[in-house]
């Protein structure tokens, strides 16, 4: 699997996901660090799916809960897509009473593992698209290096290929 450490919270990414696991007490000032690590994060590693994984957590404030809810808007507005994992019941509570809208949310999921396979279909989509484009420019290399001795423009240095090419234009003219 691989790993790379985002910041001193813990942020890392794991199989093409961002992964956030947030625990113990959450403060204004620990959220609003979580959420900018979070979305320097995506930036930086142009990652399809965040998991917020929230098992660490017994219970958190409303109020914080609706970072969380802006912040996985954030998220999608930078093309990512989020999946919240490990609610506790008393997360389940502040989710519901700072009227969470889920709107933002891709899914939510018992473990950061099954957070992650559920991305795998978003991440994937993603390598492939990637793979193809350079497949695409791979052949547009190869089409130009065809072109250019299919011509017969002489400068691949063949002269038998210069030659043909002499006699064709010679019959052209004569026509």
């Amino acid at each position: 699997m691989e790993e790379k450490s985002l910041s001193d919270l813990s942020i890392h990414i794991s199989e093409g996901c961002l992964v956030v696991p947030i625990q113990g007490e959450i403060d204004d000032e620990r959220m609003s660090k979580i959420q900018c690590q979070i979305l320097k994060g995506v930036e930086d590693s142009k990652v399809k799916g965040v998991v917020i994984d929230l098992s660490g957590v017994r219970i958190i404030e409303p109020y914080h809960a609706g970072i969380i809810d802006k912040t996985a808007k954030m998220i999608s507005l930078l093309g990512a897509k989020t999946v919240l994992t490990g609610i506790k019941p008393g997360v389940a509570i502040a989710l519901t009473d700072s009227n969470f809208d889920f709107k933002e949310i891709y899914e939510t999921a018992g473990t950061f593992e099954e957070g992650v396979k559920k991305l795998q279909p978003l991440v994937r989509v993603e390598e492939k698209s990637e793979e193809a484009e350079e497949e695409v420019e791979k052949n547009e290399v190869i089409e130009e290096v065809d072109t250019g001795e299919e011509t017969g423009d002489g400068e691949d240095g063949n002269v038998e290929d210069e030659e043909d090419f002499l006699a064709e234009q010679d019959e052209k003219d004569i026509d």
